[in-house]
């Protein structure tokens, strides 16, 4: 039976039978991959800790039958600050989701560095949680190939920086004037925020750590950003809830 590694971080897991779990990985080679963990449940496995959240390493796998079960497991980065903190696992239980609703059956290397430097500094750094979340949102989804309309109107191309107030709708593709918005339903949000929005996109993967926003730019880009997630990606992230 032929066996590969995968350099990967465990972004899902659901439980079956009695010691036995069903692991979703996101990996460098291959993007998004399933496999079996069996008996990683049982107190003495040697595949326990490869099979939690967030655990990032080199899996070894090896195919049968078209399915997939992990034989072993190098791990690099446990992220145990995940765990111990609800702010930092809310934020970077939100990632996890992103990642799993988005990426693809292919590799996706910028968005599998993206995510590594997000959990590391959420663990690790003097950071908001909050913050975090929102940056790793936006640039997963333009790493995903979903770019949110911040510079210009989404609707007429007015050119927004020279405005002093604008509205966000993530149906239309992102930020709009104040003319578009009078005729939809459209989130106020600050010149500030859209600004923010545009620094973070341009920013180098090990800068993420350097976001700080203010509370209320904080609060406006969590619904914004979000918004935006939830359309293009077709689907309900409840992990926003917690954060």
């Amino acid at each position: 039976m032929p066996s590969i590694k995968l350099n990967g971080i465990v972004t899902r897991y659901a439980d079956y039978k009695d010691n036995d779990r069903m692991l979703t990985l996101f990996t460098y080679e291959q993007g998004l991959v399933s496999c079996a963990a069996r008996g990683c449940r049982r107190a003495k496995s040697p595949l326990m800790g490869a099979s939690e959240l967030f655990v990032s390493g080199e899996f070894v796998l090896f195919s049968a039958k078209d399915k997939l079960t992990l034989d072993s497991a190098e791990i690099s980065e446990h992220y145990y600050p995940l765990r111990e903190d609800i702010d930092r696992f809310a934020a970077a239980s939100y990632m996890l989701s992103i990642v799993n609703a988005g990426a693809e059956e292919t590799a996706n290397r910028p968005l599998f560095t993206l995510l590594r430097y997000a959990l590391a500094y959420t663990a690790y750094a003097e950071v908001n949680p909050t913050d975090m979340a929102i940056c790793f949102a936006l640039k997963c989804l333009m790493a995903l190939g979903y770019r949110p309309s911040i510079t210009e109107c989404a609707l007429c191309s007015k050119d927004l920086r020279r405005q002093s107030s604008a509205a966000f709708n993530a149906r239309f593709g992102g930020a709009l004037c104040d003319s578009c918005a009078r005729a939809v339903s459209a989130q106020d949000i600050s010149p500030l925020s859209l600004e923010a929005m545009r620094r973070m996109l341009i920013m180098k993967d090990s800068e993420i750590n350097r976001v700080v926003l203010p509370e209320k730019q904080r609060a406006e880009l969590k619904q914004a950003v979000n918004s935006f997630a939830e359309f293009a990606l077709e689907k309900k992230f409840r992990a926003i809830d917690m954060i």
